[in-house]
């Protein structure tokens, strides 16, 4: 953290109706815990004033590179070994003493690069969103030096060993089978069913409006594309089966970060009433508003951001590890469909063109999903701090 970092957060703020100081702490492997801590941090800025709410991203260890080797060896593995990160998962989950052991490895370094941030700043409040930070908080619980309450907020449906610190005064989870799941892993941590953490402009919307703002077919059934902000999960193969759903099906997919795909695709030469691929965007909101439905290799806050909309969602060849756990488990709530291969993909994607009663219902329930109060959770949260 540097000067001009430590000279705006302000140690004297004043508590009004919330902490005073809040730190709220991201990493960025993949762009859904980056978001989901900013839509925390905008969120608390408006339900406490007074209070001083800095987001400081990267977990610190070792300087800036090691984050940035990181970012890109999550890149790599999930690009081009997927497989490989799928096993690693499975070893977390399955052999718990394992997990407990490389925990216990990556938690001391982490904790001892957070501990000068944490000082300087003593936060009444920190929020953890990526879960190797969420133990660097926990090796100084243990040895008492956190100052103030400490959440961690669980970005994604299924929660892997690593999301879960019982030092931590409480973790915050998205459906029933997550806390139950959170639970496992450690009894006796305080696990909470809590809303999803996304930015406010993720609601229920116009999709008539969205269209016409985005340039899309009125007459279409719209299916947005999303391998997350990397655009993983062989998009281009997902891509091939949704346009097979027929000719009235417009394709819309979200390359994030990934121009290389991009370039594929567009190289295909079809029109943009049929197939549009867009690059990084701030505009996911109105494309998830004006689809019809949503499709996802990666599930994580994209899903959840698609829920809050309230779209049907369905998840095709879902990536190994937490994808293919995070989908099952959405799928068993009720809130989407699975299409374990891509070859299912097509004839999922004609019968919730052709079921608008199918489709409704998942759409019903995933508002249902989204209405669930973040602020509440936030001004409840504001009482125990």
């Amino acid at each position: 953290m540097d000067r001009a970092e430590r000279d705006r957060f302000d140690v004297g703020a004043a508590r009004a109706d919330g902490p005073s100081r809040v730190l709220v702490l991201s990493a960025p492997v993949g762009e859904g815990h980056v978001a989901a801590a900013r839509a925390l941090a905008a969120r608390m800025r408006e339900l406490w004033p007074a209070a001083e709410v800095l987001e400081l991203e990267g977990t610190g260890r070792g300087g800036w590179w090691r984050d940035v080797l990181l970012r890109v060896s999550y890149d790599l593995t999930l690009r081009f070994v997927p497989q490989l990160y799928g096993l690693g998962y499975d070893l977390l989950v399955r052999f718990p003493k394992v997990a407990e052991l490389f925990k216990a490895m990556s938690a001391g370094g982490i904790g001892r690069s957070l501990e000068p941030a944490l000082t300087t700043l003593a936060p009444d409040l920190v929020v953890s969103t990526y879960p190797m930070i969420s133990g660097g908080l926990a090796w100084l619980r243990r040895r008492g030096r956190l100052p103030g309450r400490a959440v961690a907020v669980v970005t994604d449906v299924a929660v892997h060993p690593f999301w879960v610190w019982p030092e931590l005064d409480e973790t915050w989870t998205l459906l029933p089978a997550s806390r139950e799941q959170a639970k496992a892993v450690a009894p006796e941590a305080d696990v909470r069913l809590a809303p999803a953490a996304v930015d406010r402009r993720f609601h229920p919307g116009d999709p008539a409006a969205a269209r016409a703002a985005t340039g899309l077919r009125p007459d279409a059934f719209v299916v947005l594309v999303t391998g997350g902000s990397l655009g993983f999960g062989g998009l281009e193969t997902v891509v091939g089966a949704v346009l097979a759903g027929g000719e009235d099906v417009q394709v819309v997919v979200l390359c994030g970060r990934n121009e290389r795909l991009r370039a594929r695709l567009l190289a295909r030469g079809l029109p943009a009433d049929r197939l549009v691929a867009l690059g990084w965007t701030d505009r996911v909101a109105e494309q998830i508003t004006a689809a019809d439905l949503v499709v996802t290799t990666a599930g994580g806050v994209i899903a959840t951001e698609a829920l809050a909309v309230g779209r049907a969602v369905l998840f095709a060849a879902p990536i190994p590890g937490h994808g293919k756990a995070g989908a099952t488990m959405t799928a068993q709530a009720g809130l989407a469909v699975v299409c374990p291969t891509v070859a299912e993909v097509t004839a999922a994607v004609r019968r919730l063109r052709d079921d608008p009663g199918e489709r409704a219902a998942l759409a019903g329930r995933a508002a249902e999903f989204g209405r669930a109060d973040l602020d509440a959770e936030l001004a409840a949260l504001a009482m125990r701090v």
